[in-house]
């Protein structure tokens, strides 16, 4: 796929995505070709599962993880359009949500779990609202090649930049570009710290993970 083949023909193993997970302890690692797999597989359930077509709009009402980073770079590769917001208000034709805020949401809702294992919902004893479907074993039966017309992530990104990049996350759309859309467009990295957490953990962090720069 087209989106991430920069990062794929330079080093297709690396660490391109850390996130951590301070209220949890959880630390995952994705390479290149981990994250061109989940978008592949994110952007053939967009189209396949939830019949949408490039134009269309998802709401991403899910805090900042791995799989909300995730699910927006499939939006990105199927050319659907994502917002980051917990307004109730929009009528988009899919949300993603936590468990806890699907309920507050209309329409057609995905649930996406906390899991760091990528587990669903009812996979780890909880229980879906009704009528939602389940991310985790959802998106977990498509397939990792995606054949639509994906653009290049660097095609997408304002302001590419070349940096292993440590950031406390995301609230909107500007903000996860800059904090990982830019980086992995740029050929860089992104370090993302999710949770309350305190300027000395951050520097223990970006000491570890040999950061560059910090938003």
């Amino acid at each position: 796929m087209k989106l991430l083949h920069t990062l794929l023909e330079r080093d297709p193993s690396s660490p391109r995505l850390t996130v951590y997970n301070e209220a949890t302890g959880a630390r995952m690692d994705f390479s290149a070709q981990t994250l061109d797999n989940w978008a592949c597989k994110i952007a053939n359930m967009l189209e396949e599962e939830l019949e949408l077509a490039p134009g269309d709009t998802i709401v991403i009402d899910v805090p900042v993880s791995w799989q909300a980073a995730v699910i927006a770079l499939g939006a990105v590769a199927a050319r659907v359009n994502y917002e980051f917001t917990d307004d109730t208000e929009l009528s988009p034709e899919v949300t993603f949500a936590s468990l806890e805020r699907a309920s507050e949401h209309s329409g057609d809702v995905v649930v996406v779990n906390d899991d760091p294992f990528g587990r669903g919902v009812t996979e780890t004893g909880g229980e879906l609202p009704a009528g939602a479907l389940d991310f985790g074993p959802t998106v977990r039966f498509y397939g990792d090649q995606y054949m639509g017309d994906a653009p290049a992530l660097e095609e997408v990104v304002p302001i590419p930049q070349e940096h292993r990049l440590l950031s406390t996350g995301w609230v909107d759309n500007a903000t996860f570009s800059d904090a990982v859309l830019a980086p992995l467009a740029g050929g860089g990295s992104a370090v993302v710290v999710a949770g309350l957490t305190e300027a000395e953990r951050l520097d223990v962090i970006a000491d570890n993970e040999k950061v560059t720069s910090r938003l």
